[in-house]
């Protein structure tokens, strides 16, 4: 469950230009604006939050959320990126994993020591 600034993300979408929006919701449900929708830049698995839009009431939140990502989308023709599964994630490593033990180890190349 990922948090910023006091809010927990619920859902969020990523587009293949690794930007992306989310939609949260405030740890204390008494806050002033309680929901927020953020659009956030990815890099190195880290996200950038920034451009909040708050929001009093859920469906408000939501509609923007939606409405946001839509207009992202259809602005700078980008394609969503559907998140991998940790059984996707351990398949593609138990591949690589296999690929490694094919090959041979590399050789030392250590210098003539003489007869030591």
């Amino acid at each position: 469950m990922e948090k910023n600034a006091g809010y927990v993300i619920r859902e969020s979408v990523l587009f293949d230009n690794k930007r992306g929006f989310a939609i949260a919701e405030h740890e204390n449900p008494k806050a002033p604006a309680p929901f927020v929708t953020w659009q956030f830049a990815e890099e190195n698995g880290r996200r950038d939050y920034y451009w909040g839009h708050y929001h009093t009431d859920e469906a408000s939140a939501q509609k923007d959320f939606k409405d946001r990502a839509a207009d992202y989308k259809r602005m700078y023709k980008v394609q969503e990126v559907k998140p991998r599964t940790i059984a996707q994630q351990m398949k593609e490593a138990a591949k690589l994993a296999e690929a490694d033990r094919g090959r041979a180890a590399p050789k030392k190349t250590t210098p003539d020591r003489g007869d030591r």
